[in-house]
């Protein structure tokens, strides 16, 4: 092929059809052929740009995974409309591919001809006539691709329904047998017959395999090979069938016996001058496909000036394949008459139905295609294109369900490991709780400690108590003892509270340790208990029985009139009495330690249990995720073995078909290892069919050195460095992981700096996706911080380890640096001492603005200069908040940006796209929706939208201590009863057999709240029960919704509540016991509530909008969406934002809920299986973080 595409001067042909023209002699047949090439590349361009816009564009190269590997994912079954379908698909990728590889031949002669344009004056109505001429001819192939193309697309649309005809395979049978014996009766010798009874074979044997493949499975199962073998004949089988040694050879052997070789080429030679044709080939009558013959060309007779060397250039089957072959001088007959001849041997494959071919010169450039017709190779009783189209897709079905057992055997292989590692991970997280307990035990047992040093310190220790006073108070029963009760009378009539009516003791310990008081009432004592008590018999004395604290050391105390108007505090000394048998210093420490602990052993059981249980599910989650992920990909790209291994050698399958090469002649791989960071590199090289020349996936064969981690790939239809189509899976290269490498991957470190972070400091759904995110990377093995301001208002006692580890200045203010962990995560804290985050709140006040830039430039500096650590390698930066830092001073390091809504600080957002390597947003239709944005619109080829998940662990029926009975898959009908049943006693509903419709939501026009009225309405209506839970940051929206609220509960008293608070629990109640989640948002640009409601097995009824669109697929109308998601549908949606577009989506669901139990049943176990998690986003994020690596 290397002739093909010697220094092409694109800007010359472009400029070809402007050429002056010049007043001139008449043009000579070779120089208007040489026109016609130059003049005919430049409407091929055009032809080809079309042809290529029809393919898919780069960000939609996905297909339904119920399609076959050969036009997308592999099948194990196949019908007659799916034969149809792979021979539409074929013609469609032959056509193309002749398109393309015509246009790409002439590229040599385009540069010669528009060399010789501008040396030679030209005939302006001859060069006009010429490029019409061209440019029809250029137009009929490339509409033959579209047409192709378009019958390619509509039997793939048929789908199953579609019908083809049944073959009499019995007849063709007998039909077959008859032939052979009549072909042996007639042979002139046995070896000629054989010969073409094996022919005849090949021909009809794709027809007769049809009921041989029964019989061959059948073999298969009762003889099972070794994978070793059974690869060995998947390839032999694959290949193509040799050709055999031809006529030619032995016609040219028996002419030369008989000394007639020389004499028949006179006499062909001679035909030919008489006929005005250029070549012929012997043997005469023809060429037997799977044989060798020759091939004579005169190139006098053609356009071809004199020259050194020919090459022979066949195009096998509309140019479907190139050889290309030298020519030589022929030799053994008279060459008179100007004639000059040349010769060459070819041999075809068996499965050729047509050969179209071309002269080149090769050192000229020039080529005889035979005035823009091409030369035809005659053929002897060739296969149709019908039957080679046929006996290859019957061959491709072959190899695709060796391919679809092999990945299975895989995929079950991985899927065991995950089994057998979950025992390892259950045990490994009970003793990362152990561990975990064992600290929160020390740090009890350090708070034990801190409490006896003030609890025992000197001014405790130093304070005199009484045991008794006379005729004020005594101990009747004896003095107080540590964990034992105590009988205390008192006298009123010794002070103040002489005459009172009632008295109340005030008592205390260890010197009003924390202000810790009980109040407890004294009764007053009878004679006879004043007697028995030897007390003086003038006083009014009182009494109470209290139990002393086993951990006291000293009771403090005093008393008061029950209206506590009148005290008797001891002259403001208060009394005090010591305790008998008080612990001291490591005994008390080690009480202390045991009361903190008790009632704690069943929780810690419990909290280990739950940890092994989300250790599992989350292994498996990850484990279902990955499958999903290779499954996805498999529709363009895979490997054998699916998970290769370092210094083994892997096999690419790469589909074209489905990606920019769509079409193209040639595919190519290259790349390298380790994401760039090998010095080894892979190819180019070249791709060939799993069944030579048939359409779908292409195969090339990958050495894999022991040191790699990461196989890096991208596609071209070239083997050239630069120029042409390329694959690189949107920039982001395609990757697959090695196995066993001696050099394992380094980890990437990333640092989030955002204003919010879950559960510490959130506001919205940036604050979860920061945690979420943050910890899925790290699971991933990655260094991940996250750095955020201390604001006075964070929840402190979900910050664990917190300590300042220091201090700067920016902009002349102290800076102080605090370090902790929440979620796991290490998270950096930035305390400005001016104040700016001594607040009460994140956002809301009027400088926000200022505050955050002074933030940001505050991370930028501690960066720089302050932070313990290496420079990060990805910066991930979040909203408009955070925007500066992606225009700062980073060094080195290179930036993520991610918007969560565009609705805020555009101009902010506009500067930061434009600086980091890499934007992002939280959907991919969000993405899409913003895509004109002015400051989204200029970024857009470094833009990604990817969904968010939900924390798993969070929001998890299984392990939920909000809801009154947990549940998995095979429990939720009675768990999600039990939820519902506890939704309607909280929210005084009636326990009426009717659907339950509920919302989560803040009431701001955006989550659509007009909808969210009509919804509460239609559903009382339809009969059935309706809740919401938020609350309205605009007073006048809020006032609107009480007003609803009070409508609501005068119409339908037991039907419907609204709850405008904020309430955690009843949050997971409504995820859990609604039947129905309605998210009817104008804008969403993700979305978690309709996430979290289906990971509880509630059917979401949402918006076509945002994120909403890519997590819901219509159980009516998205199936085909979902299928190409890898998804199956989950819910209800509608498009607009009037009443009647909610009616259509919320009236579907209610119906189904009413009439379709047993349907319903299955959408609830169907939504629930669904993986929301961060696994797969994750793995996304991090592909970006290295394209932003790769600038």
């Amino acid at each position: 092929m290397q002739n093909q595409h010697r220094g092409c001067s694109s800007q010359l042909c472009q400029k070809l059809p402007r050429l002056p023209l010049r007043l001139s002699s008449r043009l000579t047949p070779q120089r208007a052929l040489t026109i016609r090439c130059a003049a005919k590349i430049q409407a091929g361009k055009e032809g080809a740009r079309q042809h290529q816009e029809t393919g898919p564009g780069p960000k939609s190269n996905g297909t339904s995974s119920s399609q076959s590997l050969n036009g997308s994912t592999l099948s194990s079954r196949s019908t007659g409309s799916e034969r149809d379908q792979r021979k539409a698909i074929a013609a469609k990728i032959s056509a193309a591919r002749a398109l393309a590889r015509k246009l790409a031949e002439e590229k040599q002669a385009a540069v010669n001809a528009a060399k010789q344009a501008a040396e030679h004056s030209m005939d302006e109505e001859e060069i006009d006539a010429i490029r019409a001429s061209v440019e029809q001819a250029s137009a009929d192939a490339a509409r033959e691709a579209a047409r192709a193309d378009a019958l390619a697309r509509a039997a793939r649309q048929m789908g199953p329904s579609g019908s083809s005809q049944m073959f009499d395979l019995e007849r063709l049978r007998a039909e077959n047998e008859a032939l052979q014996q009549l072909v042996l009766d007639v042979a002139q010798n046995k070896q000629e017959a054989q010969r073409k009874v094996a022919g005849l074979k090949h021909k009809y044997g794709n027809l007769l395999s049809k009921t041989d493949e029964a019989e061959e499975d059948q073999m298969a199962s009762a003889s099972p090979q070794q994978p070793e073998a059974r690869e060995t004949a998947a390839e032999e089988e694959e290949a193509e069938p040799e050709a055999t040694t031809g006529r030619a050879v032995l016609a040219r052997e028996a002419l030369a016996k008989e000394g007639k070789l020389e004499a028949t080429l006179q006499a062909c030679a001679e035909d030919a001058a008489r006929r005005n044709v250029s070549f012929f080939v012997l043997p005469q009558e023809g060429v037997t496909v799977g044989e060798t013959c020759t091939l004579y060309y005169d190139r006098s007779k053609g356009a071809l000036p004199s020259t050194s060397k020919l090459v022979f250039k066949a195009g096998l089957n509309r140019w479907e394949t190139i050889q290309l072959v030298d020519m030589a001088r022929a030799e053994g007959f008279n060459q008179g008459g100007g004639s000059e001849w040349w010769s060459v041997d070819i041999t075809l494959p068996q499965d050729t139905f047509q050969v179209q071919f071309v002269i080149n010169d090769d050192v000229s450039g020039m080529v005889d295609n035979n005035r823009n017709s091409d030369f035809h190779l005659p053929l002897l009783n060739p296969p149709s294109e019908e039957e080679v189209i046929e006996s290859r897709a019957e061959r491709i079905k072959s190899w695709e369900r060796r391919i679809r057992q092999k990945i299975d055997a895989e995929e079950k292989a991985i899927y065991e490991e995950m089994l057998s590692a979950a025992g390892m991970v259950e045990e490994e997280a009970r003793q990362r709780f152990s561990k975990l307990r064992e600290a929160k035990e020390h740090e009890l047992l350090k708070e034990a400690r801190t409490i006896v040093a003030e609890r025992r310190s000197s001014v405790v220790l130093g304070i005199k108590g009484e045991p008794n006073r006379d005729g004020v108070f005594q101990w009747v029963e004896g003095p107080p003892t540590a964990g034992k009760p105590a009988v205390l009378a008192y006298n009123a009539n010794s002070g103040p509270l002489r005459n009172a009516q009632g008295v109340v003791l005030h008592l205390g310990y260890d010197g009003w340790w924390e202000q810790d008081m009980q109040q407890i009432p004294l009764k007053r004592l009878s004679d006879a208990k004043v007697s028995q008590y030897s007390l003086a018999h003038h006083g009014d004395w009182w009494s109470c029985k209290l139990d002393v604290l086993d951990t006291a050391y000293v009771l403090d105390y005093v008393f008061s009139d029950s209206a506590k108007r009148s005290w008797d505090n001891n002259a403001q000394q208060d009394f005090h009495t010591r305790v008998e048998g008080a612990l001291l210093g490591e005994d008390l420490a080690q009480l202390l330690y045991k009361v903190f602990k008790s009632g704690h052993e069943q929780e810690d059981e419990q909290g280990a249990a739950r940890a092994a249980q989300g250790a599992v599910c989350k292994l498996e989650i990850k484990a279902k995720a990955g499958k999903k992920r290779r499954e996805l990909q498999r529709q363009v790209l895979f490997t054998m073995p699916i998970r290769p291994k370092a210094g083994q050698t892997v096999r690419v399958y790469y589909n074209p078909d489905v990606t920019p090469l769509r079409g193209r002649p040639e595919a190519w791989l290259r790349g390298g290892w380790n994401r760039g960071t090998h010095p080894a590199q892979i190819g180019p090289l070249e791709l060939k069919p799993v069944v030579p020349g048939g359409a779908g996936f292409l195969q090339a064969d990958v050495q894999v050195p022991e040191d790699a981690s990461v196989l890096d790939m991208e596609f071209a239809d070239s083997g050239g460095s630069s120029g042409g189509f390329v694959d690189s899976n949107h920039g982001l290269g395609y990757h697959i992981p090695i196995q066993g490498s001696r050099v394992p991957q380094p980890s990437l470190s990333i640092c989030h700096i955002s204003v919010e972070m879950a559960p510490i400091a959130k506001v919205g759904g940036m604050g979860d996706v920061v945690t979420a995110l943050g910890r899925a990377v790290q699971e991933e093995g990655h260094k991940v911080e996250v750095i955020l301001p201390k604001y006075d208002c964070i929840q402190y006692d979900e910050v664990q380890e917190l300590t300042q580890s220091g201090d700067f200045f920016w902009n002349n203010s102290q800076v102080k640096v605090w370090q902790g962990r929440v979620e796991g995560l290490k998270t950096t804290f930035l305390e400005p001492c001016n104040g700016m985050f001594w607040v009460g709140c994140v956002y809301g006040r009027n400088d926000d603005a200022n505050r955050f830039n002074f933030f940001c430039n505050a991370a930028l500096e501690y960066l720089r200069h302050h932070s313990s650590g290496s420079r990060p390698d990805i910066i991930h930066c979040h909203d408009w908040p955070t925007a500066p830092v992606c225009y700062g001073d980073k060094g080195p390091s290179k930036s993520v940006f991610t918007i969560h809504n565009l609705n805020f600080g555009a101009d902010l957002i506009g500067r930061a796209m434009q600086a980091a390597q890499v934007g992002t947003t939280v959907s991919p239709t969000y993405a899409a929706e913003v895509s004109g944005h002015p400051s989204v619109a200029p970024y857009m080829n470094k833009f990604f939208g990817i969904i968010n998940g939900i924390d798993m662990d969070i929001w998890d029926p299984q392990s939920d201590q909000f809801l009154p009975k947990n549940f998995g898959l095979e429990e939720a009908e009675e768990g999600k009863a039990a939820a519902k049943a506890e939704l309607r006693r909280r929210m005084n509903l009636s326990t009426a057999d009717v659907p339950l419709v509920g919302v989560v939501t803040r009431l701001t026009h955006q989550k659509g709240i007009h909808l969210i009225k009509h919804a509460a309405w239609r559903t009382l209506e339809r009969g059935g029960q309706f809740v919401l839970l938020g609350s309205a940051p605009d007073p006048r929206v809020q006032a609107e919704f009480n007003a609803l609220a009070g409508d609501l509960g005068k119409q339908y008293p037991d039907k419907a509540r609204l709850w405008f608070a904020y309430d955690e629990p009843l949050s997971h109640l409504i995820y859990a016991g609604c039947d129905m989640f309605l998210v009817p948002s104008v804008f969403e640009p993700c979305g978690l509530t309709q996430m979290i409601a289906m990971r509880y097995g509630t059917i979401p009824v949402v918006r076509k909008t945002g994120g909403l669109n890519d997590t819901v697929f219509d159980v009516d109308d998205d199936k085909e969406r979902a299928a190409a998601a890898g998804m199956e549908t989950n819910g209800y949606s509608f498009e607009g934002t009037d009443p009647g577009a909610l009616d259509y989506g919320l009236n579907r669901a209610l119906s189904s809920w009413y009439n379709e139990q047993q349907l319903w049943r299955k959408l609830v176990k169907r939504v629930m299986e669904q993986d929301w998690s961060w696994a797969n986003p994750a793995l996304d994020y991090i592909e970006l973080y290295y394209k932003a690596l790769r600038g």
